[in-house]
């Protein structure tokens, strides 16, 4: 026969929590239930080992707690489940909780039955696009280096063709001959043979630089055109949607008015700073909470990690709900909790729950309560690199400036030396002209018939 240590049922305090308590609960132990939730049927097995009389007492309709497992108030108590456990209006919960300092002031815990760690709920992303590839492999920076590049060699061979090639037309249509050339030169396109030292030099580190940034042009697009679909997700650890909420590029919704916890000091203050002016939007029905995160909201909470062996999984593919699993986020143990007044209640409880802990996985992932969440991507994710001029091309850059200067050098080496040739030139022809206006013309007269 059933016996109590208390001298009554035990009271265990729930409120429906699909998957872990849901269905028949409320007719427990006195009537059956094939599907009561998953710990809901932890509870019913430990008791069952135990021989304990036992009520479910039904949080919501008694006491109107519902979705509010307890958080700390101003005055120092306690709400939710963990309030009813405070004021001993129930013996033990009957959905486990997080333990946590504050909490294990006012409750005793069981042994840990489930690891949860911070996740995020957000509306399904959409897909990269990579049909706009064009400008996409090369950063800002990159681009413009490029086309001061273009316009500094076009500069240098217009010069050349002024000075060496003495090119007939105008400045203006000489210039724009050398940038096409240059152009041309970059895409491995034949133009004219250099004419001048400095040239060759110069289109010939021209021609290394431009070889290898080709490359990497041409692998970029190639991995582009090739990517396999992927979400576009707008962040994946805590400090980056600090940074979006201080920026007010999206808003935390949840059940009451409680403040996302930082998982660093540095978030935590973040996260204050911008709940002054991007409150959390309250909704305390699920359906409405579901509106806003379609609006755009991050609903925020703990879950357990066996649910999610992905970074970001499909959460609800008919209602377009993903969750991320931040997994440089807090991670949180999970157990049953009791009344202060009750530990040796808790005690006696951990002793059977010993030997069915081993077992626990397999209940909560059984027939008919949670699943494991599918990946939101089937394929590899695609990880988004442009290509930079500090971070892959600096050591083509500088062998680019050595070709430079090279060339720059020898650029002014040849106008010294076409100066001096010219000076030498003209005083050639001075004295030349000199000794001809000093020498005695010679005439001579034919002989007559």
């Amino acid at each position: 026969m059933s016996w109590s240590p208390i001298g009554r049922p035990i009271r265990v305090g729930i409120f429906e929590h699909d998957p872990d308590a849901f269905n028949c609960f409320r007719r427990m132990p006195k009537k059956s239930c094939d599907k009561p939730g998953a710990e809901v049927e932890i509870i019913s097995m430990v008791m069952k080992l135990l021989d304990w009389q036992w009520e479910v007492i039904d949080t919501e309709a008694r006491f109107n707690v519902v979705n509010d497992f307890g958080n700390l108030q101003p005055d120092g108590n306690f709400s939710g489940i963990m309030g009813l456990l405070a004021k001993d209006k129930i013996d033990m919960s009957g959905l486990s909780m997080r333990i946590t300092p504050d909490r294990m002031q006012f409750a005793h815990f069981t042994f840990p039955i489930r690891y949860f760690q911070q996740v995020y709920i957000i509306r399904r992303p959409p897909e990269n696009d990579f049909r706009n590839f064009v400008f996409a492999p090369f950063s800002t920076e990159m681009w413009i280096l490029l086309l001061a590049t273009i316009m500094a060699v076009s500069t240098v061979r217009f010069m050349c063709a002024l000075y060496w090639d003495s090119r007939v037309g105008s400045k203006f249509n000489i210039y724009f001959s050398s940038v096409l050339e240059t152009f041309g030169l970059m895409l491995n396109q034949r133009v004219q043979d250099p004419s001048a030292v400095s040239t060759m030099f110069l289109e010939g580190f021209l021609i290394i630089s431009m070889m290898s940034i080709a490359q990497y042009y041409q692998t970029s697009m190639n991995s582009r055109l090739t990517a396999p679909p992927s979400s576009r997700i707008p962040f994946l650890h805590q400090d980056q949607l600090a940074e979006q909420l201080y920026k007010k590029e999206t808003y935390l919704t949840y059940y009451f008015n409680y403040s996302l916890e930082g998982s660093s000091v540095k978030n935590q203050r973040i996260i204050s700073e911008a709940m002054k002016f991007n409150p959390i939007v309250v909704r305390s029905k699920e359906s409405d909470l579901i509106k806003e995160i379609q609006k755009g909201g991050v609903f925020y909470s703990t879950y357990d990690i066996e649910f999610l062996p992905q970074a970001v999984s499909t959460w609800d593919k008919r209602q377009g709900l993903t969750v991320i699993r931040d997994t440089a986020g807090i991670v949180s143990y999970v157990a049953f909790g009791f009344s202060i007044s009750n530990r040796k209640l808790c005690q006696m409880f951990n002793k059977a729950l010993l030997k069915i802990l081993p077992g626990i996985a397999s209940i909560t992932l059984g027939p008919g309560y949670g699943t494991k969440k599918q990946p939101e991507d089937i394929t590899v994710q695609v990880k988004k690199t442009r290509l930079s001029l500090k971070k892959h091309l600096e050591q083509l850059f500088y062998i680019y400036l050595i070709g430079l200067g090279i060339s720059s050098f020898l650029f002014l080496l040849e106008i010294l030396y076409f100066r001096l040739a010219a000076i030498k030139k003209i005083k050639v022809y001075q004295v030349n002209r000199v000794e001809s206006d000093t020498t005695i013309e010679c005439t001579f007269t034919p002989l007559p018939n």
